[in-house]
Parts: structure tokens; sequence; C-alpha cells
């Protein structure tokens, strides 16, 4: 097997999310088969990764940003150009809307392969219309710059296709998968009599802590304990909100957590309430330790979860069918064990890491291939 150079390239690792975990454990896994690679990147947190204990480089672009800012975006462009014809990589992997963009007219201008993984399309169902259909515009535009694209769930793939923003040949599904960890059998469930609710997302948009707060503010005549996971600019609003509805003592912020699995194994029931996503990484760990799960029946989600067999899909704004999911799976601890098991078994059967691993270094190697021959 053919020894790569590869460059991951994503917008941002100073906050933590799935497209941020994905290209960690990608790095990770190709430096350990022996791959030469590096991580290229905006603003960028050493500490809530193991990038630098792997001897991983990353290189921080100052000028790549999330948001659209011609100037910086143009010196994004030439900081990333002279990266790349510095490192000289076989393959460039992108990841996430800005990135994707400038990195793939770079790769395209210096005759680099380059992947774009979709995490989840910035066109998807739940982006105001507006957005969507600047992004939709956008993606049509760059796909001619791109070797391969892969979704990561087969919502999107479909998606690209009914939107025209890319042919068949380009795209593929490679859903995403993590690392199985060995079980703590000896970690006591926490508050045997108080159910333990896990979310973990960031607090910024699309996610909806907002949603779960209220419905849960409605259910205080059941036992419950919520732990919300992560950081972000909406949650100083939801700690009043908290504070104001006299939740304080059944609701716990823990913000950016690097052992998000200790707290799933101790938990109850796993919830991820979102406008809209990819195919959540969130919701594969929290299968990984066989809890069930509640989650809006949005993007690629449907594709983790059975409806009624390992936990339950709502619709957005269906908040009363929300509440009734939640009373269910609160009082009925035989349901949750059984729809816990049904996880944890469907994780194992579709969604761990290697065959994505190995799935994606086919399509690095590919691209690569595709482009010796076009030399030739």
């Amino acid at each position: 097997m053919a020894i790569l150079k590869i460059v991951q390239l994503i917008t941002r690792m100073d906050k933590v999310g799935g497209a941020q975990k994905h290209v960690e454990a990608l790095a990770i896994h190709l430096k350990q088969d022996g791959h030469d690679v590096t991580v290229v990147t905006g603003s960028y947190q050493p500490s809530l990764w193991h990038l630098q204990e792997h001897k991983i480089p990353v290189i921080s672009i100052s000028a790549l940003q999330r948001a659209i800012h011609l100037a910086k975006d143009f010196q994004a462009f030439w900081q990333l150009r002279a990266v790349f014809k510095h490192l000289q990589p076989d393959v460039i992997a992108t990841h996430s809307s800005k990135a994707g963009v400038i990195g793939r007219i770079v790769g395209r201008l210096l005759q680099i392969p380059t992947i774009f993984t979709a995490h989840s399309w910035s066109f998807t169902e739940g982006v105001p219309y507006k957005k969507k259909l600047f992004y939709q515009r956008m993606e049509r535009s760059i796909q001619p710059f791109t070797t391969k694209i892969i979704t990561v769930s087969e919502y999107d793939r479909e998606l690209a296709l009914m939107k025209k923003v890319a042919p068949a040949h380009k795209l593929l599904t490679i859903h995403n998968g993590i690392d199985p960890i060995e079980r703590n059998k000896t970690t006591e469930k926490i508050c045997m009599e108080q159910p333990v609710i896990v979310m973990v997302a960031r607090f910024e948009v699309p996610k909806r802590q907002d949603v779960l707060l209220k419905t849960l503010a409605e259910l205080t005549d059941i036992p419950w304990h919520l732990q919300l996971i992560g950081d972000g600019s909406l949650r100083p609003a939801l700690e009043h909100f908290v504070e104001q509805n006299r939740l304080s003592n059944r609701v716990t912020f823990l913000g950016n957590q690097l052992d998000v699995h200790s707290y799933l194994e101790k938990g109850h029931l796993f919830v991820l309430l979102s406008d809209w996503e990819g195919l959540p990484i969130s919701i594969i760990e929290a299968m990984r330790v066989g809890l069930p799960i509640i989650a809006t029946n949005v993007g690629g989600v449907k594709e983790l979860i059975i409806d009624r067999d390992n936990g339950f899909l709502v619709e957005r704004e269906n908040n009363e069918l929300l509440k009734k999911r939640l009373h269910q799976l609160l009082m009925d601890a035989p349901l949750r064990g059984e729809m816990g098991t049904a996880s944890e078994q469907r994780y194992l059967q579709y969604f761990t890491f290697i065959p994505m691993y190995q799935k994606t270094l086919m399509v690095y190697q590919q691209a690569v291939s595709e482009l010796v021959k076009k030399g030739d």
C-alpha cells in the first residue's frame, strides 16, 4: 500500500464538534498506518485534542474563519496556497463549508486531488431559505474543482443529487464511525431513582437545548436529571432560563468535556434535538455505550435511529410528542434497557471506525491514482 502525504483541512479546531472529532480520528489512524498527515485549520485550541501527543503537525491559518469576509477569505486563499505549495501533499481532504470552498479552489489550481466531506450540507432541510439558496449555488459552482465528495449519510447524498450540486459518479456515502471502547462493566448508573438524560452539543444554531429544557420544565412531576455537555454563545440565556424556572438542582451545565464517554456510560438516556444534522457522531457515541436515543428526525438521523427500536424519532416542532416520548422513557426502565441494547448492537453492526476509515482511505488512494493516470 502506497504511503500518502495527506492534508486534513477544516475551518476551525477551537470548538468540539462532529466534523472536528472525525478529522482528529482520521489523522491519528492515518499517522499510525505510516501516512504523512498534517492538519490545517483556522482557530486551533490544542487542549481540546490529542493531535500533539501523536506528533501530528497542525498549521493554523489565522485568516480562515467560518463567517464570510471577502478580505480575510482572499488572505486565507493565499495563505493556504503557500502552505500547500510548501507541503506538496498527494491529496487534500477538506471538511466544513469555508475550508471546503477555498481548499478545493487552491487544490485545483495546484493540481492536487481534493476530496470534500460534507458533514451536513449548508442547504439542507431546516436551514433558512436565502442561506440555503446561496450555499446550493456556491456548491454547484465549486463542484468542478472537486475530485470526489463524501457524504456522511445517504440522506445527504440523495439531497446533493436532487439539488443537482454534483453528478452521481462524484458522490459516495461513507457513514461516520467511531472506535469501540472497552465497556466499564463496574460503572454505576448514577442516582438510579433519578434517570440521567445526557445531551452533547455546542450551544449554537442548529442545536436546540432550549426545546429540551422547555419540555422538561413541564415534566417536573417525574424524576430526571439533565446533563448538558458543550459550550457556546447560547449557553448564558439557557442558564438564566434554568434559574428562572427553578431547575438548577435538576440541570447541570458541564461545558466542553474531553471524556464525554464516561458521562454517557453513567447516563440512562441520550437526547439530541437539532434543526438540521448530517450524521451526528454524538448519537453514535451514545449508541456505543448502549443508550436509548430521542432525536429530531432530520438529515441522516433516521439512518442511526430506527423509531421504536433503539429510540424515538420526533419531528421538529412536535413538542407534544417529544414530551410524551421523554415521559415514556423516563418512567420505563425495562424499555430503556431494551432500546439501549438495540442501540449498542446497531452501533457494532454499522458504525464502527475501521470500515469507515478503510473506505475513506480508498477514496484518497483512488483520487491520487486517477491524477497519475491523467498525467500519463
